[in-house]
């Protein structure tokens, strides 16, 4: 015998998934959430339920509902970066920037080859005055990525902010030759 839920165990929790997420699905989004929620009851340590759970909730806008999502997924031992990091976007948006740090950090703890979340993590260090942190992080991008425009443009906001206008210019330029189409890069100049 294998080990594990035998899975026509789980046809109701599939069949949730599927009704909720599938393609075709055209339910709205509380009854999607209802599924969902039922279908955790079944199957608590699910990750796909939580985050289609979670996702479903942000779309109808239940955004604490969302953070409550994803903070019962990790209670229930399905922990990722991505999860982490999802708190933290709720957080920053809360104002509660200090929260989402400690999101963040340990989104990059989990996931360090995430440069979105480096990205997000090193924001809130500039918002929060922590410019080293910040400028660490933003360069650890640039190592992954040298294609990485906001990674450049956040070194850039940086360098106004340490009234070292040659630097912010040099960072500002490199945007600009990398991604002429992104909007905030030009305007920094």
């Amino acid at each position: 015998k294998g080990k594990g839920a035998d899975p026509k165990d789980r046809l109701g929790v599939l069949k949730a998934l599927e009704e909720a997420d599938g393609p075709q699905s055209q339910l709205p989004f509380a009854r999607r959430i209802e599924l969902l929620r039922r279908a955790l009851k079944q199957d608590a340590t699910n990750p796909t339920l939580y985050y289609s759970l979670g996702r479903n909730c942000e779309r109808a806008g239940r955004y604490a509902e969302a953070i409550d999502v994803y903070r019962a997924a990790i209670r229930n031992g399905v922990e990722s970066g991505w999860l982490h990091s999802q708190i933290g976007d709720f957080l920053v948006r809360s104002g509660k920037k200090e929260e989402a740090i400690r999101e963040y950090e340990r989104a990059f703890q989990l996931d360090p080859a995430d440069t979105g979340t480096q990205a997000n993590l090193a924001t809130a260090y500039v918002e929060t005055g922590r410019l080293e942190d910040a400028e660490h992080i933003l360069k650890g991008i640039i190592k992954i990525d040298e294609t990485h425009a906001a990674a450049y443009n956040g070194l850039g906001v940086i360098a106004i902010q340490r009234r070292d206008a040659a630097a912010a210019r040099s960072y500002f330029e490199k945007p600009v030759q990398l991604h002429p189409d992104l909007l905030a890069a030009p305007l920094n100049l």
